[in-house]
């Protein structure tokens, strides 16, 4: 009787440990999936219609489409610019084209294009 419990402990010490290890696994994996696809999706132009222009903060209200690498619909927000891109000669209305990420709790324009046919 001795021997079959110690064989059963094995076993249940056996699952035990794999147990856990596999769930961790297929956790991890799970978890790279997304940081992966995350990782690589396209961040595409989309177009914008300037609504405010605030130098003093390097911030651009728009009215945008739709951001479909970070699920956002489209609406009008605040969006902090990267160093670099200058917003000193935009003004209401201009249309633009954006590319946008997700820095922190922040958006912020990385890459701005102003369309030709401005007024």
């Amino acid at each position: 009787m001795l021997k079959i419990n110690q064989v059963i402990s094995a076993v249940a010490v056996t699952f035990l440990l794999s147990g856990p290890a596999l769930a961790h696994q297929q956790h991890a994996h799970h978890q790279h999936g997304h940081a992966h696809a995350d990782e690589h999706a396209e961040i595409e132009f989309v177009r914008a219609e300037v609504i405010d222009v605030d130098v003093e903060h390097n911030e651009l209200v728009l009215r945008h489409e739709a951001i479909e690498h970070l699920n956002m619909a489209a609406m009008t927000m605040a969006f902090s610019v990267a160093d670099g891109i200058d917003i000193t000669h935009l003004s209401e209305g201009d249309d633009i084209m954006v590319k946008v990420e997700r820095q922190e709790q922040d958006f912020v324009i990385i890459e701005m294009d102003v369309e030709q046919h401005n007024h």
